[in-house]
């Protein structure tokens, strides 16, 4: 069932499944396409996923400033009570994440991050020129849908020039396209830039980030980065997937979801 929660300028839709600890799913910028990962983890867990302000359900003007998704995020764990929660960011979800951890620490019991491109823009190349720079120009020029659908298509490469995106469900393709003028809009958000790494020192949340060995390697760059700068972060490497690794490998992810879980219970 989807629920709406009121905020300025936007009617977010969340759903919830299971009880117990709250686990919050913050999806990248494509969809909220977790698969069957909230259901596995509502085996020992309260999964919220949501739809970010301007995709999906949440009608609203697409924003390009991840600040006012990190307002969103806090307004509805704020308007949950429960507790602070295990926050799962997949890619620029996961930046998200981290945004809410910095600001309010109180409401984060730990960080899941999967491929979070954190400052990945301040660390350019020329494939990242290719298909950011271009896929922006490419929304100015054309309009955003269009500018979207190419930077979907680039960052669902693969090492070995196959796309993962060919991979996904019919469904999951669909609901992406759906959110190509919002992808387009949020592609020129940046990669977190706001945050400094004097922010990212002060997490005190367990952090684990999460990466595929079939991604693009930019996406371990940045993992490398973070895990270096917060404090006691762990790196994770799940062999056979791709950025899409929450729908290809869900059973391993809701594993190490759990073992999150159960560590910040004996601590």
């Amino acid at each position: 069932m989807s629920v709406p929660l009121e905020l300025p300028g936007c009617r977010l839709v969340w759903r919830e499944v299971g009880g117990g600890v709250p686990i919050l799913f913050i999806h990248g910028t494509g969809a909220s396409a977790w698969g069957d990962l909230p259901a596995r983890t509502a085996a020992f867990a309260r999964a919220i996923t949501y739809d970010r302000r301007g995709f999906g359900e949440s009608h609203a003007r697409p924003v390009a400033d991840l600040r006012r998704h990190e307002d969103d995020a806090i307004a509805l764990l704020a308007a949950r009570d429960a507790g602070a929660a295990i926050v799962v960011g997949w890619s620029i979800g996961g930046v998200v994440a981290i945004g809410i951890a910095v600001r309010r620490p109180d409401l984060v019991r730990a960080l899941v991050l999967l491929e979070p491109p954190l400052w990945a823009k301040r660390h350019p190349d020329l494939d990242l020129f290719s298909g950011v720079v271009v896929s922006i120009l490419t929304g100015y020029l054309t309009g955003p849908v269009r500018g979207g659908r190419r930077f979907i298509r680039w960052v669902s490469r693969e090492r070995d020039g196959a796309n993962s995106l060919d991979k996904v469900s019919p469904e999951v393709r669909h609901q992406i396209d759906g959110n190509a003028a919002a992808v387009g809009v949020e592609i020129r958000a940046g990669t977190g830039e706001h945050l400094s790494s004097t922010d990212l020192a002060k997490i005190t949340a367990p952090t684990m980030v999460i990466i595929g060995d079939r991604s693009q390697p930019f996406f371990e760059a940045s993992a490398r980065r973070l895990t270096g700068t917060v404090p006691g972060a762990r790196l994770e490497r799940l062999a056979g997937a791709s950025h899409f690794l929450q729908l290809e490998r869900s059973e391993a992810i809701a594993q190490l979801i759990r073992d999150t879980m159960e560590h910040t219970r004996a601590a």
